[in-house]
């Protein structure tokens, strides 16, 4: 046992190195320098510059790998993402992000997934096996609702007639608006 932390540790750790880079994907790997938190306890981490690193991604895991690392799924829907990087990873945490660049000429953004757990399967691990979930972006949320357009009966007449005299306009000018109507009804 004394042999594996020494010489074998290292030598297996480089056997991980070239069958990533032989059988892996190309990633970005960046990690978090401060984390931050708002107000909703959503973490913000400030990231580091992307280093370029070798991966084994597992998109779709066979049950025997889960029960390896601890994961016990009777669900066959419910699979999760993982990524085997390698030993040396600078400053690995649950933070880390991983940007897999698109391979097809569809998407132009790269896949970015954020690390939520990290196993390993030995002893002496040659990898760390690490459960990855998708990032996904949001378009930000609206601050100005100046331009938009509300609309309030002045009266319970029929709102689908073809009159303008019940529509009070709060913001703009109702002289300017098209009135088309979609449902006329039956005349």
């Amino acid at each position: 046992m004394g042999l594996l932390t020494q010489n074998d540790a290292r030598l297996f750790r480089g056997f991980f190195k070239e069958a990533a880079k032989l059988r892996g994907i190309p990633v970005q790997y960046s990690y978090p320098i401060t984390v931050s938190a708002t107000i909703y306890a959503e973490y913000n981490p400030e990231m580091s510059t992307p280093e370029d690193m070798d991966i084994i991604f597992i998109e779709n895991p066979k049950p025997n790998t889960l029960k390896k690392i601890g994961w016990v799924s009777e669900n066959k829907d419910d699979k999760p993402y993982i990524m085997l990087l390698p030993y040396d990873a600078k400053n690995l945490c649950t933070l880390c992000e991983i940007h897999i660049s698109p391979i097809d000429t569809l998407s132009e953004s790269p896949r970015v997934f954020r690390i939520t757990k990290i196993t390993t399967l030995l002893e002496y691990p040659d990898c760390w096996t690490c459960i990855v979930a998708p990032v996904f972006t949001t378009e930000p949320a609206k601050e100005n609702y100046d331009q938009t357009n509300y609309n309030y009966l002045k009266s319970s007449e029929d709102p689908k007639a073809d009159s303008t005299e019940n529509i009070v306009f709060i913001h703009g000018n109702t002289e300017d608006v098209n009135y088309t109507y979609i449902d006329k009804g039956d005349k």
